[in-house]
This record gives C-alpha cells, structure tokens and sequence, in this order.
C-alpha cells in the first residue's frame, strides 16, 4: 500500500513539474522563415508556442506596420530575435474596436512613446496601455511574446 501512495504522489508531483525547455538561437531565427509564408493581411503571422504555469507565449514575425491594441489584464514582455521597428506604447487608440473581453483594437496610436527596437532587445509593455509595431518600408521584425495575465507575474 505504501508503495502505491509513493507511485501515486510521485506521478502527481511529475504532472505538475514544470517542463525545462530551451529554445536555441538558431531555433527561434528559423520561424523568420517559417511565418514569411504566412503572413495576413495586418502583414503579420505568429506561431503559439507551448503555456507555461498560465502563461501563453508567441513568436511573431511582422513585415508592415499592423493593428494597434490594448489589453484590460494583459502585459507583455518581448524578446526581438531578428530585424528593426519602432514600438508606440501609450496614448490613445485610434478608431477603436472591441475584438473581445479582453482586447481592444484600432488602426493606429495617437500620442505615446515612441521606441526603436532592434535584435536582441528586451520590451516590457505594460497592460492597460495602447501599444503597436510600426515598421519602416521593407523592413520586418520576429520577436517572442510571452503574454503576462495580471496578478500571474
């Protein structure tokens, strides 16, 4: 009896271990690549990569300047693997809509703070504030976005 209560908390304990995971450099320059052939009509792709203890995370790739949003609980910290933009956070949204509970769109930022971001930088964007990519002609970014809910950071 013993025995099985040891197998069976052993096994609750693996269940609820968090997995170690590395994603190489080389790796994450790949989904360039990858989402180049997928892009919408915002000029934008992304792949979701595994959740991690509640918290979701992407790697977008952009080659155009896309929708501006704004999260109710929301934060994000992004990691730029390749290229150049400039991030707007802040000020207000430009013809807004509800996409859900949760986020809010619009077309563009008025106002804000203006910030170029390049390869191997590191953004924190704050939820409750307007926010949005804007890239140069011809030029393109891919970053990992690791999504960060309210009270979960």
């Amino acid at each position: 009896m013993k025995l099985l209560l040891f197998l069976a908390t052993a096994s609750l304990i693996s269940a609820q271990a968090p997995e170690f995971v590395v994603w190489k450099s080389a790796d994450l320059k790949n989904f360039e690549t990858k989402l180049h052939s997928k892009l919408n009509q915002s000029h934008s792709a992304l792949e979701r990569l595994p959740d991690y203890e509640g918290h979701s995370a992407y790697v977008v790739h952009r080659e155009g300047t896309g929708t501006a949003e704004v999260h109710k609980t929301m934060a994000h910290m992004i990691y730029v693997i390749s290229g150049e933009a400039v991030v707007i956070v802040g000020g207000t949204l430009i013809s807004p809509r509800k996409a859900d509970d949760e986020t809010t769109l619009g077309v563009s930022v008025e106002g804000g703070q203006a910030k170029e971001v390049a390869a191997g930088d590191l953004v924190h964007i704050p939820y409750g504030l307007p926010h949005f990519f804007k890239l140069a002609p011809g030029a393109q970014v891919t970053y990992v976005m690791l999504n960060l809910e309210n009270g979960k950071h």
